[in-house]
């Protein structure tokens, strides 16, 4: 029993370990191909007009013009 002990003690100590080791090395991951930067401001000009959903008569389910 005594030997099975040992064992399992070894065998968790090397996995972590390796665990921490792994974990340790930094990663240098290359970006994907075809990947491009967002822009850090976005053109908020010209969008689409903000209307309420519902008007003082009550909640409108349906978009103007359908």
């Amino acid at each position: 029993m005594r030997i099975v002990i040992v064992a399992v003690t070894v065998v968790a100590v090397v996995a972590i370990g390796i665990t921490i080791w792994v974990r340790s090395q930094p990663v240098n991951a290359p970006a994907p191909a075809g990947a491009i930067d967002a822009p850090r401001q976005y053109d908020t000009t010209g969008g689409q007009e903000m209307r309420p959903r519902w008007d003082s008569g009550g909640q409108v389910h349906d978009a103007p013009g359908n």
